[in-house]
């Protein structure tokens, strides 16, 4: 039996404490553990109480009992826990090779001070989660000792009157096990449910008073929302063991739940039945798949990245040979087939662009005031071609239903903003083949920590997805389209919304629709809206410098530059160019980003010294890899990402001759 010891001029806490200790002893799977009590006639701590488990259980007594002074560490002063116990320590380890050791003060005014230990033979055995626990155990005890101290005088003890009318306040074990915040399960030798803390049974739906083990007795059905195979582990009664699964509530629903079972022993070794510990992860598990999906897409921007500069000025190749093609062919048919290569590169353009987006954690660069009703308006007129036009056409009808509130504005970036929506209201049409209703509102949700944030909600009646295809959704290349879809449209809208420091999250069930919700933080103050820089155009020639260690695209540049009328020179390196530029005046210098002797901006520099007056465009196969702050550093008026359609860059070109005209260029050596 376990043994309980009364100091000299101490109260008995036994009655009240033991059973207290015995399962906090079982439920942190402590070989020991002891109140501990000043006591004035002997000026120690003495032990007031003592549970063992296991082979400790009986009996067992600290190796201090006539008591331990105060030291340089006193625990009846501070909160404890050490991971390896000095063999030397002053601490009441006792003689039975304790490793970990834990204590929490416990305050008694009417009867001094002490405080609760735990002790374990294994190194490192107490969390700081155990610790917490503990302390509130100390709270507890403190003030029921201090309780029945007023009921029965300091030194009387505790009386069976004060015992009673403590008790109803409250069962002492069954206040500190609810005070846990974890649910607590017991199982009898038969695998069936004795008892449950009140964690437990609001983790499995049930409401005050009811569920299993209410009887006052052991259910005689097996432990509701536990798999078989899961009852099956904690029936084992030879070691204890860990797992991760999912717990059925009372309503059907699931949720993901982290599971410690550990065998209980009786004072002869004999099986006691299983204690079984609940922690509900959900939430944990919610923000590992976040963190792993970002760590994804990162990796997969990475990879694109690294692969961008070269087949973007591949596609940059071909988009501008078709363009000059386009310009002097008059055959229809061939018109038609460039104009389909043309297409093919631009999309595939399009498709690095986005697996570039991922790479991209910093805010977008154009940031700018942005209302959300507004955006969403855009692109429901924009999409009305599917929900409308599309759907009346195979005989469906897609209702869109807008509650748009009264919302402040945000800092964003339009165009991806707009794609944001544009992919979350196709997806939505995508699951409503039959037709339907899409319901969308915008509210403020001012409960969040860091201040209001506008919310955007998209909700519709269509088929649904399983709890697997909601996990990957976010996932690129994840599709449920088949050849029709890419998968990269709801994982680049992650990207987006994530650049935007807001949040996406989609619920759904299958056959009953989907909830996407894309919010946005209020900022506490608005950028300014940048100018507008548009002037008008107007045809003029002028002298190009093209540099470009990529000889096709470099040709193709200067060869349509001639073509409108301009002298146009290419070099193959940013140091021939600087050179040219040196030996020649020329009113605009187009630069590639990336080459092997002196980048762009190096290129920039070098021409700016030379000649402060001259027109930059900044060519780049990587998308979005050079700042603005880092543009206006080397003096870029232009930044152009590959391919690009010739007709882009000879606008550039005259809008830069034009601003220049009034300044002909100057030589400087």
């Amino acid at each position: 039996m376990p043994s309980h010891v009364t100091p000299r001029g101490n109260p008995d806490f036994e009655p009240v404490f033991g059973p207290v200790l015995e399962q906090i002893v079982g439920l942190l799977e402590a070989e020991a553990g002891v109140l501990w009590v000043w006591e004035e006639t002997a000026a120690a701590y003495v032990p007031a109480l003592c549970r063992g488990r296991g082979s400790w259980a009986a009996p067992w007594s600290p190796s201090h009992p006539e008591g331990i002074g105060r030291g340089d560490l006193d625990p009846s002063q501070e909160t404890l826990l050490f991971d390896d116990l000095p063999p030397d320590s002053p601490l009441p380890a006792g003689e039975q090779k304790i490793r970990s050791f834990a204590s929490v003060p416990i305050a008694v005014r009417a009867s001094g001070a002490g405080f609760l230990a735990l002790y374990s033979r294994r190194r490192g055995h107490f969390a700081s989660r155990d610790l917490r626990f503990l302390q509130m155990v100390g709270e507890l005890m403190g003030r029921t000792i201090e309780q029945l101290g007023a009921a029965g005088g300091a030194q009387a003890g505790p009386t069976a009157g004060s015992i009673a009318e403590f008790r109803q306040v409250g069962d002492v074990s069954s206040m500190l096990i609810d005070a846990v915040d974890v649910g607590v399960l017991v199982l009898d030798t038969e695998g069936r449910w004795s008892f449950g803390n009140r964690q437990i049974y609001e983790m499995l739906g049930y409401e005050p008073g009811e569920g299993p083990g209410r009887s006052g007795g052991p259910d005689p059905d097996a432990p509701p929302g536990f798999r078989a195979s899961d009852l099956a582990r904690l029936k084992r009664r030879d070691r204890a063991c860990v797992f991760e699964t999912r717990l059925f509530r009372k309503d059907g629903s699931t949720f993901t739940a982290l599971v410690s079972s550990t065998p209980r022993r009786g004072a002869s070794e004999e099986s006691l039945g299983t204690i079984v510990l609940v922690t509900d992860i959900t939430e944990r598990k919610q923000w590992d798949q976040q963190v792993l999906r970002s760590e994804k897409l990162a990796a997969l921007g990475t990879l694109a990245a690294g692969v961008a500069h070269n087949i973007n000025n591949v596609l940059a190749a071909i988009v501008a040979r078709t363009d000059l093609l386009l310009r002097q062919v008059q055959d229809r048919e061939l018109k038609r087939w460039l104009n389909s290569i043309q297409q093919s590169a631009l999309d595939g353009a399009s498709t690095v662009r986005r697996l570039q987006d991922f790479a991209r954690t910093g805010a977008p660069e154009s940031m700018v005031p942005v209302d959300l009703n507004g955006v969403i308006t855009e692109v429901l007129q924009f999409t009305q071609a599917r929900w409308k036009d599309e759907a009346e056409l195979k005989g469906t009808r897609i209702d869109v239903v807008t509650e748009l509130g009264d919302t402040p504005l945000i800092t964003g970036n339009p165009p991806e903003l707009r794609e944001v929506f544009t992919n979350v209201i196709l997806n939505a049409l995508d699951a409503m083949p039959d037709g339907g209703c899409l319901i969308v509102r915008t509210c403020v949700e001012p409960g969040r920590d860091e201040g209001p944030w506008v919310e955007a909600v998209f909700e519709d009646t269509g088929v649904g997805m399983t709890e697997e295809v909601r996990q990957k959704i976010f996932d690129p290349f994840f599709t449920t389209k088949g050849v029709k879809g890419t998968g990269l449209g709801l994982s680049t809208s992650y990207g987006i919304v994530a650049r935007h420091r807001g949040s996406i999250s989609v619920e759904s069930e299958l056959g009953r629709g989907s909830r996407f919700c894309v919010a946005f933080p209020v900022p506490a103050e608005l950028p300014r809206s940048p100018e507008d820089h548009a002037r008008p155009v107007g045809r003029r020639t002028g002298r190009i410098l093209v540099i470009d260690d990529e000889p096709h695209l470099r040709d193709v540049i200067t060869n349509l530059l001639r073509l409108e009328g301009h002298m146009a020179v290419g070099v193959g390196s940013g140091i021939e160019g600087v050179e040219a530029f040196r030996v020649e005046p020329f009113q605009v210098v187009i630069t590639d980003l990336g080459m092997p002797d002196l980048t762009g901006l190096e290129v920039a520099r070098k021409v700016r010294e030379l000649n402060p007056e001259v027109k930059l465009i900044l060519c780049t196969g990587w998308n979005a890899a050079v700042s603005q702050t880092e543009q206006e550093a080397v003096g870029i008026d232009r930044l152009l990402e590959k391919p690009f359609r010739l007709d882009k860059l000879l606008r550039l070109v005259h809008e830069l001759l034009r601003t220049g005209a009034q300044a002909e260029p100057r030589r400087q050596r």
